[in-house]
Parts: C-alpha cells; structure tokens; sequence
C-alpha cells in the first residue's frame, strides 16, 4: 500500500471508544453535566440534537425521548432529514439522569432547553467539547485524534455497542437516525417494538454492566419521580 493511500485510509478511521471507556469519560465528567454525558452516550444522538432537547421532548411515563429539534450555527432548526426526527425509547438509569437533571435545573418548563447555560440559552457546542469533553479525555489518558474525538464518538460507539450484543445494524443505524422511517405521520402515532426498546436497554448493559432489575442501584434516585411530560 502506497504512504499516500495509507495516511488517507487513517485520517478516515473513526475513533471506537469501549464500554469501559464510556464508564471513565461519564464518571469523570463535571457533577452539573454528567446527566448530558450519560444522555448521549445512552443515546448517541447528535450533539446539535442534544443540546437542542427540551422538556417538552421527553416523556417520562412511557419512558421516550423525541427527536423533533437541532441546533445548528446558534439556531434551533428541525433536523435536516426525516430519519432524524425520532423517538427513542429509554432505559431506568437514561430516566434517572434525566430526573436529577429536572431536579436541580432552574429551567423546567415545557420550552426550556434541558441541557443549558445559567440563563437558559442553549450551550455553544465548541465550549461543550473543547471546555468540557476535551478536558475529561485528556485527564484520563485517553487519546484524542482531529475530527474523531468529539462527541460524535459517542455515536460511533453506541453503533458499535448494540451490534455487538444485538447482531442487528439496522437496529443500530434506526436508534441513531440513519435509516428512512416510513411515513411522516408514523413518526407520532409510533409504537415501539420489543427489538427497538431492547437497543436502549442492552445499550445501558454494555456500558455500565448491569443486569435487568439492577439498574436502579446505578444511578441515586429522589423520592418521587417528575410529574410526566407528553409531546405536544
């Protein structure tokens, strides 16, 4: 293989953080974004897609997650492609972040980013990844690469994840918006089947290595759960 061919073939390959390395980067995080780590990573959902979640996306009864927004160049914008707009189910421990997260933010209402600054904005996506993760990768030791270190590797790791412990791709490539739903109106009146919601869940095990009922140990729990959110 020609040097040429070959520093083109590894400036194209993609960073694959391990399980293991998700548990380091999560429980080293900063206390008050923690809650945005374990999202994505429990998600792999773009950084435009995380940081433009809002309560009124997140349904804590039927434990769903809506994809209906991105945040692009500082604007809210509804995603580029229909395979973006989705809903992903959740698991206990994705439920738990999410309801420490509600209980301490000062800006719980339906309209209210989830992940924000102290005044409610939405956060700049290079300050989250070069003020936040960056720090955190480079405390533990763990290598960073142009391009390939930022938060789209959670992505590349959550594919990695389920298709591994699933076998199933298209499962992967469905979580993570890659693949075309059917019909726009299918996307609200979705029921989830028992391979959709087992993506989420098995995603929780591989990462933090828990069994089924063990989950709640995970992650502290308050009193009572939040009064449950709908889509409007």
């Amino acid at each position: 293989m020609l040097p040429s061919t070959r520093n083109a073939l590894q400036r194209r390959e993609k960073v694959v953080w391990t399980a293991d390395q998700l548990r380091q980067i999560i429980a080293a995080a900063p206390e008050q974004h923690r809650p945005m780590f374990v999202c994505v990573a429990l998600t792999g959902v773009r950084l435009g897609e995380l940081l433009a979640l809002k309560w009124k996306y997140i349904d804590f009864q039927n434990r769903v997650l809506h994809i209906q927004q991105s945040l692009w160049d500082g604007e809210v914008q509804t995603p580029k492609t229909l395979a973006s707009v989705r809903s992903i189910p959740i698991g206990e421990l994705l439920a738990s972040a999410l309801t420490d997260r509600l209980r301490v933010s000062k800006h719980i209402g339906p309209e209210d980013f989830v992940f924000c600054k102290s005044n409610g904005c939405p956060l700049h996506p290079d300050v989250v990844r070069k003020d936040v993760l960056y720090p955190v990768l480079d405390r533990l030791g763990i290598a960073r690469t142009t391009r390939g270190s930022g938060f789209h590797a959670f992505r590349h790791a959550a594919a990695s994840l389920i298709n591994d412990r699933t076998g199933d791709i298209k499962l992967a490539q469905k979580l993570l918006g890659h693949t075309n739903p059917p019909m726009t109106a299918t996307v609200y009146t979705h029921t989830y089947s028992d391979s959709e919601r087992r993506a989420s869940l098995e995603l929780e095990r591989a990462i933090f290595g828990i069994s089924e009922g063990s989950v709640s140990q995970s992650v502290p729990h308050g009193e009572q759960e939040p009064e449950a959110r709908t889509r409007p």
